[in-house]
């Protein structure tokens, strides 16, 4: 056995039970505090519904929607058309500005967009707030 230890260095010894129980502990602590965070931090206050749209044209599209948002918050939307192949084919960005209003409103809009080929779908992409009063 001395030779090994010469060899090798003396064996590792183990964590105790309580030490290893509180590491776990803590592990998953940080993981669930974690997941809350990202949940918490992702959520951006808005909400989107595309209702309908239409395509006029190969270089035209509409789209109708509803925005839900506090009234004295600020939201920038990404309206996109995709042709039959999924490529984006338009693209335009809604400010949605605060209103005189309180509480929690829902707006529609009728947004226009110039599109490069015929598009197939029209939508929102993605809504954030960018600026809270």
């Amino acid at each position: 056995m001395s030779s090994l230890t010469n060899r090798y260095g003396s064996p590792k010894r183990r964590l105790a039970k309580k030490t290893r129980r509180n590491m776990i502990i803590g592990g998953l602590s940080l993981g669930v505090i974690g997941a809350l965070y990202l949940t918490w931090a992702t959520t951006s206050g808005v909400d989107f519904k595309d209702q309908s749209f239409v395509v006029s044209s190969p270089t035209q599209a509409s789209a109708v929607v509803d925005i839900s948002k506090d009234a004295g918050q600020t939201a920038q939307c990404e309206v996109r058309a995709m042709n039959e192949s999924y490529a984006i084919v338009g693209w335009k960005t809604l400010t949605v500005g605060p209103s005189e209003g309180k509480g929690r409103e829902t707006t529609r809009f009728d947004v226009k967009l110039r599109t490069e080929s015929l598009a197939t779908t029209v939508g929102i992409e993605e809504c954030k707030i960018v600026k809270a009063s």
